[in-house]
């Protein structure tokens, strides 16, 4: 890190927030569905990983966001043309690859609850055999599905010491 100039650290920090903040931009929306936080996420880094080139020919970077601001209040819109559609080319093809990759995973979360769905069927079915079962030996009256888990909740339950 010592040969490291004042270009390439303020690129370093610039990247690491930038991470920080599509991190956050996750953590923000991780439940309002796949697909959202496909959007926000990637609409997030487009606009913070962009890089431009100020200067072509010793190929200087900067974000596309300040060029683009920065542009804009120098030169108005004609001047931020070719920065929009660098970005907005780059944000519409990760959105496509985006969808395409959440196409041919959408059916990877699902097959487990169905395995938990069956299992858990499997175990009542077991219980209620089990439970008809003991009943006939008893000689009484079976007890429905909803009597038999409000009775096995109450019986483990701790104790209610009477108040005096």
């Amino acid at each position: 890190m010592e040969n490291m100039t004042d270009y390439q650290y303020a690129w370093m920090m610039y990247l690491i927030g930038a991470v920080g903040c599509s991190l956050a931009a996750w953590l923000l929306f991780r439940r309002a569905g796949r697909a959202w936080v496909h959007f926000v996420v990637i609409t997030v880094m487009v606009i913070l990983f962009t890089p431009y080139a100020v200067d072509a020919e010793t190929m200087t970077m900067a974000p596309a966001v300040y060029t683009l601001l920065f542009g804009f209040m120098e030169g108005g819109f004609t001047a931020i043309k070719p920065v929009l559609k660098v970005m907005l080319g780059l944000w519409i093809g990760t959105l496509v690859l985006s969808l395409i990759y959440q196409l041919l995973t959408r059916n990877r979360g699902r097959a487990q609850p169905q395995a938990v769905h069956r299992q858990k069927h499997t175990k009542e079915r077991h219980y209620d055999e089990e439970y008809a079962e003991s009943a006939r030996r008893a000689s009484t009256r079976p007890l429905t599905r909803e009597e038999r888990i409000a009775r096995d909740e109450l019986m483990h339950e701790e104790p209610i010491r009477a108040v005096r």
